[in-house]
């Protein structure tokens, strides 16, 4: 059956990051990802222009999985801030025990783009879209919960980003699930000490 070119694309893609999870960012070339797909070398220069366009395809893979895995915030029967960050950070915290080596990649991705000529813009754009996901969740907390943040979302949203950053990677290091959690916890409520009702109840 004949693959189309998106088809191939998505395989490829998909390849490309078994491989960097499994032997590092720096393994990631023509020939072993052409090997993890079951292809041709030429398929996969058919299809990327060049490695740099499918080291962006991966990298921007792999943020759009972490925007869905935050964003997943579902809304039903009463709830309030606490709780819906704690589903928010809940939901993320599942897929770093699940996934390790893909959380791992995320720093690795990062330190490669910041030592690679002509990736900087990768590394910038991949911690923009973790601070405009954690903005969109505090945006979605206040609207259902009808409050406003007291501090400005921007700094905010990179609180959150550098908390849970350094959060996973001491996990990465030690494993110990129960001390992330706690800190997760304790953090949780310190941004939610930020956050004030729209409308005080007279009286």
């Amino acid at each position: 059956m004949r693959v189309s070119s998106q088809q191939r694309r998505e395989q490829l893609i998909e390849a490309a990051l078994v491989v960097a999870k499994r032997d590092g960012v720096g393994a990631v070339s023509t020939r072993t990802v052409a090997a993890e797909a079951g292809a041709t070398p030429g398929i996969v220069h058919y299809v990327f222009a060049s490695m740099d366009d499918l080291l962006r395809a991966m990298i921007a893979r792999m943020a759009e999985r972490y925007i869905d895995t935050v964003t997943d915030v579902a809304v039903s029967g009463d709830h309030d801030v606490t709780s819906l960050l704690e589903q928010s950070s809940s939901h993320l915290w599942s897929s770093v025990e699940s996934d390790p080596d893909g959380h791992l990649l995320t720093f690795e991705v990062a330190a490669h783009a910041l030592r690679t000529a002509g990736f900087n813009d990768l590394a910038q754009w991949q911690y923009e879209t973790y601070r405009m996901t954690a903005r969109r969740v505090l945006e979605r907390v206040a609207e259902v919960c009808e409050v406003e943040w007291t501090l400005p979302l921007d700094s905010l949203a990179r609180m959150l980003v550098v908390i849970n950053d350094g959060v996973v990677l001491s996990w990465l290091v030690d494993r110990d699930s129960e001390k992330a959690r706690e800190v997760y916890a304790a953090f949780i409520r310190e941004v939610a000490s930020y956050a004030r009702p729209l409308r005080e109840t007279a009286g």
